[in-house]
């Protein structure tokens, strides 16, 4: 199976510029763990409740922008690359979530996160292997 296949499609992203809190405020609007950060209009990084917690709460303040708490660089795969070798990046990698970009055009097309994967177990009720 494809990524392509199991992604989010709906990709909300802010720019690097806008205050934490506004990027907070509007994750728990959409009750998602995860913004794509854009600078530029370009993608530029991940934010994510993990950096909320781990950089933000511990080291910041909610009045900062974006851009100086969110991960970088994009860790990227295109939509035709093989479900088990995206697990497989997650775990070497310890992320959760990996964006998915057009080859060509390098233009975001959704989000593939630990929860579509379980999503993708829980429905084919076997292995992937």
């Amino acid at each position: 199976m494809k990524i392509g296949e199991a992604m989010v499609k709906d990709v909300v992203s802010v720019d690097y510029k806008t205050p934490v809190s506004e990027v907070c405020k509007l994750m728990g609007e959409k009750k998602i763990g995860c913004v794509l950060v854009t600078k530029e209009g370009k993608p530029y990084g991940i934010f994510t409740e993990r950096d909320l917690l781990s950089k933000v709460l511990m080291e910041g303040s909610l009045d900062e922008e974006v851009g100086k708490y969110c991960s970088t660089p994009l860790i990227v795969v295109t939509p035709d690359y093989d479900i088990v070798e995206s697990a497989r990046i997650m775990a070497e990698m310890k992320i959760k979530r990996l964006v998915v970009v057009d080859e060509e055009s390098e233009e975001v097309k959704g989000i593939f996160t630990a929860s579509d994967l379980a999503k993708v177990l829980a429905e084919k009720g076997v292995l992937l292997e």
